[in-house]
């Protein structure tokens, strides 16, 4: 018998007073993680805090555009 578990991680994008800027909250430290954001079109940084990722992007870019591949991201974990 062979068992299979999938953890589900809950993330949600907050605002920031910086309209560049959203926050996640998550327990998730890991470095390809960041680097993985980094590499989205449009993001300028990534900040990993002990309890939450920030991500801040392009003025020029809207959050439409990197929304979906922030999740596609957190959805591989």
């Amino acid at each position: 018998m062979i068992f299979i578990l999938k953890l589900t991680i809950n993330m949600e994008l907050i605002d920031t007073p910086n309209p560049n800027a959203k926050k996640i909250e998550t327990d998730v430290q890991d470095e390809e993680i960041v680097n993985n954001l980094n590499n989205i079109d449009g993001v300028s940084s990534v900040f990993l805090g002990p309890d939450f990722i920030t991500i801040t992007k392009y003025e020029s870019f809207s959050w439409e555009l990197i929304t979906q591949d922030i999740i596609n991201i957190f959805d591989k974990l």
